[in-house]
């Protein structure tokens, strides 16, 4: 038995981007979106979340009251630069790795699924803090599908079919988007203690600097 996916709905009520990509370790995850290997560091999830906070502040603050986090060792590797405004974590579970931020939507834009899914396949999700949804499916290079799951039959992907979305389903729900992933078709899972777990992190900028 899993943990599923339904939970990231009431876990993240401020918004969520999450990715999965076959086949690929966390690590080659973060490269692909954009950062340096050797800047990849291990957060929790509370610590990611903190980082995003400092840096957003008119006025950075220390981060003394995270008793386990090292500090020197985040702002060496470049995570405590204001231009740093997206923390992404990524771990590994059965043939796929999972990216995943809180409350913004660095790893679901989609300039950065041709690259995500070179030689691959990549399925990403996100929801905002004003619920505003999209699902986008890309393999080799390519985004297939991608879409409004409220209004799925709207979508501009190459191939839409490919996905495989229901056909007979209407709108569906943040839950519901979440539900499907978990089905035979796919058959995807987070564990929820990968919340607390020290997970390959990188710092990400959203304006490209």
């Amino acid at each position: 038995m899993t943990d599923g996916l339904r939970w990231i709905v009431e876990a993240y009520p401020f918004g969520y981007s999450l990715v999965f990509c076959e086949g690929l370790a966390p690590e080659d995850v973060l490269e692909r979106l954009g950062a340096r290997r050797e800047f990849v560091f291990p957060l929790t999830r509370v610590e990611a979340q903190e980082i995003e906070v400092r840096n957003a502040a008119d006025e950075p603050y220390d981060l003394d009251h995270l008793a386990d986090l090292d500090v020197e060792a985040v702002a060496e590797r470049g995570f405590l630069r204001r231009e740093t405004d997206a923390v992404v974590r990524a771990g590994a579970l059965a043939g796929w790795s999972f990216a995943i931020q809180a409350s913004t939507s660095y790893v679901s834009s989609r300039v950065y699924l041709p690259t995500l899914s070179r030689g691959t396949r990549v399925i990403a999700v996100s929801r905002d803090v004003n619920a505003t949804q999209r699902v986008e499916y890309a393999v080799d290079g390519r985004v297939l599908s991608s879409f409004d799951p409220g209004i799925p039959a709207y979508d501009d992907g190459a191939d839409p079919a490919a996905f495989g979305w229901p056909a007979d389903r209407g709108g569906m729900t943040a839950a519901e988007v979440l539900e499907h992933l978990e089905s035979s078709r796919y058959g995807l899972w987070l564990p929820k203690d990968s919340e607390e777990r020290r997970l390959p992190a990188a710092g990400l900028s959203t304006t490209g600097r």
